[in-house]
């Protein structure tokens, strides 16, 4: 029965004769009449989606039990030294950067307190 079904859905599909396939099991058309409109209605109904290309390595990296690699684990994966450093330059990077902030804010307010005078 499997195998009668597969025949007569890629016939289905390929737009040929069912009843060349009937004949070769030795069916009537009666007897699988019913799974006949069942293909049809199948085939019209489900449409062929393509994964995207994210989905697909991530389902390889979790089939395959390759860990993923992010930032964390990248990190994680280093020296303990390197950890520290890196720490230490990222905080570093921060205080620079809200340091020249406040400076610049700084070299903007007293422009705007001699406007509000004037």
């Amino acid at each position: 029965m499997h195998d009668l079904l597969a025949a007569v859905t890629d016939v289905m599909l390929d737009n040929g004769n069912v009843d060349t396939v009937l004949a070769r099991y030795q069916v009537s058309r009666q007897e699988v009449s019913g799974f006949l409109s069942l293909i049809e209605v199948l085939h019209t109904a489900l449409t062929g989606v393509k994964p995207s290309r994210r989905f697909a390595h991530r389902l390889r990296q979790d089939l395959m039990g390759a860990p993923r690699m992010t930032v964390v684990t990248r990190i994680r994966k280093l020296p303990p030294r390197v950890q520290i450093a890196a720490s230490i330059a990222l905080v570093a990077g921060f205080m620079l950067l809200a340091r020249r902030r406040l400076i610049s804010d700084a070299r903007l307010q007293p422009a705007t307190e001699a406007e509000a005078a004037i």
